[in-house]
């Protein structure tokens, strides 16, 4: 099962699919399809090094592009949101891709400050933030998306 947890609320998803591009190259591209409820969310980010076959994703440490980890998190949430994963500081979500019975696990945890001007959350103290995907490799592509 795949989920994403943020604060108190928990999401789970139905389907998980992890397309990559310009995987000849030391940096690839990734995009994470998250389906819930016939809808798609995507997340999106880069993997070191490009991964020349799914075996080789194993072990390779994921970065996490923080503009789509804002769109799904608002659209989750339904209001606008501006994490910051390991505080204004550090505001990175990486982490390292493990082999899951789907494919790959996602797997990533971090407190996140968040933009107070945005007024998301009745608080003013960081939220937790819990990354837990099982996601099939449906390709992976040695130039750009075709």
């Amino acid at each position: 099962m795949s989920r994403i947890r943020i604060g108190d609320h928990t999401w789970t998803f139905d389907a998980a699919s992890l397309e990559l591009y310009h995987c000849m190259s030391s940096e690839a591209d990734w995009n994470l399809a998250l389906v819930r409820a016939g809808a798609t969310l995507w997340l999106a980010g880069t993997v070191v090094p490009g991964p020349r076959s799914p075996e080789a994703l194993l072990g390779a440490e994921v970065s996490v592009d923080l503009r789509s980890l804002d769109e799904v998190a608002g659209a989750l949430l339904g209001r606008h949101v501006t994490l910051y994963p390991g505080g204004q500081d550090v505001c990175a979500l990486r982490f390292r891709l493990a082999a899951s019975p789907g494919g790959v696990r996602l797997a990533a945890s971090a407190g996140c400050d968040w933009d107070r001007y945005l007024k998301t959350f009745d608080h003013d103290r960081p939220v937790d933030l819990e990354l837990d995907i099982d996601a099939a490799v449906v390709a992976l592509h040695p130039g750009n998306l075709p």
